[in-house]
C-alpha cells in the first residue's frame, strides 16, 4: 500500500501539528470568558422567559434556588432527568416531555 505522504514524510507531522493548533485555538475561543463571547456559557444573567428552553417542559415554578434544587434532586432520585433555571417568574423546574406526567405526579404527591 502506498502512503499519501510517502514522498513528503515531513508534511504529515506539520499538518497534524497545525490541525492540533487550530483545535486548541477553537477550544480557547469557545470556552473563553464572557467578554470574548463564549459559545457554551450563557453570558446574560437576567431571568429568562419560561418558554426559552427549547424542548424542555416546565412543570413547576418555585420562589428560591434552594427549593428548586431540592425538587430537582427528588426527581433525579426517581430516575427523571430534570434541571432548574432562573426565569422571570422565579426558579422553574424543567423535564423532558416524555417524563412530564411522571414528574408532575411525583411532585404533586410529595
Amino acid at each position: 500500500m502506498v502512503s499519501v505522504f510517502a514522498e513528503h514524510y515531513f508534511l504529515f507531522p506539520v499538518v497534524a501539528i497545525a490541525l492540533a493548533g487550530v483545535m486548541v485555538l477553537l477550544c480557547r475561543w469557545a470556552f473563553s470568558k464572557a467578554k470574548g463571547g463564549s459559545l457554551v456559557r450563557r453570558v446574560d444573567h437576567r431571568p429568562a422567559d419560561r418558554d426559552a428552553f427549547g424542548l424542555l417542559t416546565d412543570i413547576r415554578t418555585v420562589a428560591n434556588y434552594n427549593e428548586a434544587r431540592v425538587l430537582v434532586s427528588r426527581l433525579k432520585d426517581f430516575g427523571i432527568k430534570a434541571t432548574a433555571a432562573h426565569t422571570k417568574d422565579g426558579w422553574t423546574i424543567y423535564v423532558w416531555p416524555r417524563d412530564e406526567a411522571a414528574a408532575r405526579g411525583l411532585l404533586d404527591h410529595s
